[in-house]
Parts: C-alpha cells; sequence; structure tokens
C-alpha cells in the first residue's frame, strides 16, 4: 500500500459537498483518493509540497481524435468539406497501424502534459483491426486514461462497393475488443462505439449500431450537426422513439439541433460534447453548451482535431466560455434593438442609467467563469459514464488530479483561484499530473523515457503521410 500526501495547497474538490479549501492537504492511498481537509496529519511515504500551487481534478477532454496529431497545423484555412475531402479521403487511407501508433501516443502524451488525464479518444480510421491494436496499444503505454471509441472510416466506396451510411458498425471486430484487451470497465483505458448516428447513416444502420453498443454495455458516441441533409430526417426524434436513446449516447457537435430534439436529448440523459474551436471556423450557429445549460442539461467540452487548432483544454475552456458569452450578449442586444423599435420614448428613459458606463448594454455576464471548469470536470466524467470514478477529488474515486503553480509571470497576483486555473493558465503551469495514483508529470517535466525519439517518428509519420498524398494528387493529374 502506497500513501501519498499532498501538503498546504488550495484545493478545488469540484465536490459541491466539499467545496473549495484555500489551504488543504489530500491524502492519496494506492490508487484512490483517501482524504481531502483542511489539515491532514499521517504517514505517507511520499509528501509533496503543494505551497503555490492549485490542486484539482485532472483534466478531462471529451472528444479528440489523437490519431491525427501528426498532421497538426494542415487545417487551418479549410471550410466546407475539405476536412472529409482531404483529410479523410486522401490522407486516412494512407495510415499504417504504425502511423495511427504515433499519432496517438504522442497526442497523448501532449494532453498529460497539458493537465488532461483522461481522454475520450474517438478514433475514425480504424481500417484493419491493427490500426484498432496500435492505438489502444498507445494509449496504454502513454498512462494516460482513456475511453477508446472504436470508430469507422468515411472514404468514398469502391466500384461495386456499398456507401458507409449503409454499412452497421462492424460488430465482429467490436465484439473481438469487448471480449478481449478492452473488457475491463476498470481499466484505465476503457471501450465505446463510436457509430455514425443519423446524421451520416440510415435508420436501419442506426438500429443496428445502437443496439449492438446498449447489449454491449458500452457507450455510443456519433457526430451529429442537425442539418437539413442529414440520413434520418427526424434525427434523434426518430431515434427516441425507436426506443434506442438513453444515458448511454453521446454525441458530438450538434449546432443545428432545434429546441425540441434537444429537449428530447436532454430528458433522455443523453450527453451533448461541444467542441467551440473547431465548430465556429465554419458553423454560424453557436455550440451547444449555453442551450443545454438553459435545459437543465450538464454541457461537456472536447478539443476535436488538432489539424486546425491546439489540443489544450486550458484554451477549450476559456474559448468555450467566450463564444458562449458573445452569443448570449448577441441575443441581448438583438432583444434591446427590438424594444427600441417597437416604443423608443420607452427605450430611451430605461437606458438613461447606462449613460457614462462607456455605452455598453450588459449589465451581467451570462455564464460564470466557474461554469467552464465543471464542464471540463464533472460534466465531461459525466459524458463518458465516469463520473463515478472521476471528475471530483471525492474520497474514494480515483487519484487523477493535477497541481499548477501560480508563480509565473501570466498568473502572479490572479486572485481567485477558479479564474486563476480558467482564465490565466496553460499548459506550463501544471506542475504535477497524477493518474489513478501514479504520477506521470512533476516539476513541470513530463515523466516518459524515450520522448525524443518517438518525436522523430512522428515527424517521419507526418511527412511520409504528406509525400504520399502528394504524389498520389501528382499521379491523378498525370
Amino acid at each position: 500500500m502506497s500513501r501519498t500526501l499532498i501538503k498546504n495547497a488550495c484545493i478545488l474538490t469540484m465536490d459541491p459537498r466539499l467545496g473549495d479549501l484555500p489551504h488543504g492537504d489530500v491524502l492519496i492511498v494506492d490508487d484512490c483518493i483517501a482524504e481531502v481537509a483542511p489539515r491532514i496529519d499521517a504517514a505517507a511515504d511520499q509528501t509533496i509540497d503543494g505551497t503555490g500551487t492549485i490542486v484539482l481534478p485532472g483534466l478531462i477532454n471529451a472528444h479528440i481524435h489523437t490519431w491525427e496529431t501528426a498532421l497538426r497545423g494542415i487545417g487551418g484555412d479549410w471550410a466546407g468539406t475539405d476536412y472529409f475531402s482531404f483529410f479523410h479521403a486522401k490522407l486516412a487511407p494512407l495510415y499504417t497501424p504504425q502511423d495511427s501508433f504515433i499519432g496517438t501516443l504522442v497526442g497523448s502524451l501532449a494532453q498529460l502534459d497539458a493537465g488532461v488525464t483522461t481522454i475520450f479518444d474517438w478514433c475514425h480510421n480504424n481500417a484493419t483491426p491493427a490500426h484498432s491494436d496500435a492505438a489502444i496499444d498507445a494509449l496504454f503505454t502513454s498512462g494516460v486514461r482513456a475511453v477508446f471509441g472504436h470508430g469507422t472510416v468515411k472514404r468514398p466506396p469502391k466500384p461495386g462497393q456499398p456507401h458507409f451510411s449503409q454499412v452497421p458498425h462492424p460488430l465482429e471486430e467490436i465484439e473481438r475488443l469487448r471480449k478481449g484487451r478492452l473488457s475491463d470497465d476498470k481499466a484505465l483505458v476503457t471501450l465505446a462505439m463510436a457509430i455514425l448516428g443519423p446524421d451520416y447513416s440510415t435508420l436501419e444502420v442506426c438500429r443496428q449500431d445502437f443496439r449492438a453498443a446498449r447489449e454491449l454495455d458500452l457507450l455510443s458516441s456519433a457526430h451529429v450537426w442537425g442539418r437539413a441533409n442529414r440520413l434520418v430526417p427526424g434525427g434523434y426524434r426518430t431515434i427516441a422513439a425507436e426506443g434506442l436513446l438513453g444515458p448511454d449516447h453521446n454525441l458530438a457537435h450538434g449546432n443545428y439541433i432545434e429546441d425540441d430534439e434537444l429537449k428530447i436529448l436532454v430528458d433522455s440523459g443523453a450527453t451533448v460534447t461541444s467542441t467551440a474551436g473547431g465548430e465556429i471556423n465554419n458553423h454560424v450557429r453557436p455550440p451547444l453548451t449555453g442551450r443545454i445549460s438553459r435545459m437543465g442539461g450538464k454541457p461537456s467540452i472536447g478539443v476535436d482535431s488538432e489539424v486546425a487548432h491546439k489540443g489544450d483544454m486550458f484554451e477549450v475552456m476559456r474559448l468555450a466560455l467566450q463564444v458562449q458569452r458573445l452569443f448570449a450578449n448577441m441575443e441581448t442586444v438583438r432583444r434591446i434593438e427590438a424594444e427600441r423599435e417597437s416604443d423608443a420614448a420607452k427605450f430611451a428613459q430605461s437606458n438613461l442609467k447606462t449613460i457614462g458606463t462607456g455605452g455598453s448594454l450588459i449589465d451581467a455576464v451570462s455564464f460564470k467563469v466557474r461554469e467552464p471548469l465543471e464542464w471540463a470536470t464533472l460534466n465531461n466524467a459525466k459524458a463518458l459514464r465516469l463520473d463515478h470514478r472521476i471528475g471530483s477529488l471525492t474520497p474514494g474515486k480515483q487519484a487523477d488530479l493535477i497541481m499548477v503553480r501560480r508563480d509565473a509571470l501570466h498568473m502572479v497576483s490572479a486572485q481567485d483561484p477558479v479564474q486563476a486555473v480558467v482564465a490565466y493558465a496553460q499548459s506550463t503551469d501544471v506542475d504535477t499530473v497524477m493518474v489513478a495514483g501514479r504520477i506521470s508529470k512533476r516539476d513541470g517535466k513530463l515523466i516518459f523515457g524515450g520522448l525524443p525519439g518517438r518525436l522523430d517518428e512522428l515527424r517521419a509519420s507526418a511527412a511520409r503521410l504528406l509525400a504520399g498524398a502528394k504524389a498520389n494528387e501528382q499521379r491523378a493529374a498525370a
């Protein structure tokens, strides 16, 4: 039995019953949190001085495609269908299992380095069982806690083959993983089904995929936008009517889903993960975090793809908050403008109080700074069906936690610890990362042997993939 004691830290437990502790201690026994209190006097094999740090649950990234890590920085100017027509159609088919391994490994290590202890690795380039096995190997090698979302490729069909939207999730392969190496739901890496869902598959395929996930007691997750071109026109209205919708389903994005359909999702217990960084690039509808909050649901957030933006959950929290505030402010201004048009005299009288205040029409923020921290911890744990194990520093839960230093120039004098984490912190401030009681980062340095060689492998993978895509384009043009 190993015992680790963190002393004299500011603690954000994210447990409503325990609250925040301006000064406190955390006792970890083996892989679990044993006690959180203002002072703990207990023997320990290891004592960590938490002076000048904020201790909080490890951040959770509820949606990321780590297999794409090698190709960061190629999609910043993509729009429309560029991601599908170039990345999925031209680059993804060139991936070998080793490409999947190195991308997943370095992507997972980058998440740990940035204070993320759990990821939902939505892996949708599993052309063969070997690709899946390589990605899973990488997750275990990294030491991150992960839900491996087994997905399927989305490439244009060859002559005589059905379109991917007509092909159910490969049951034999998902059963192989479920009954094999990912059979233990208490393990560090567990299994989910990353299915096509109502936007990208027919109703019959949806029926088979949702039922398969439920029969195997797996979380199902789907990419969904809710636009008029979806393949199941009723979307989740239809899925719910079929008796297939419940807390065992998660969807990503959903920006165009109307309120009545979103209410069905929230009432069913299904969860919705928004990825503000990717969604605001090419879409005019806001991420769903705000609408879900107003309906009493639990918003969830994630990074999505790193081909266009940084995969850092500190950045994601900030962006998610600012985007929701922006759209809420726009709604407020539209309402005020409508009032002015309907009764100019009354409007002028009611707005005399704003004279001398700089002209702002917003007298209260729509979302508090603490909310994105809840989205990135408790709510993301719920989205992954892991809230009984992680997401807060509750005694009995797994010891997944991070320590964030407050002495960097951009952090010094940040008074409120919640605002310090959400508004100011960055990955370089993460001093310590612990997953299930095991330290993965200490004194600001990731603990992983042979990292320089792995980075060389990632660079070589990127070079080979891009060269292969270019060569194929040249052959097609000849």
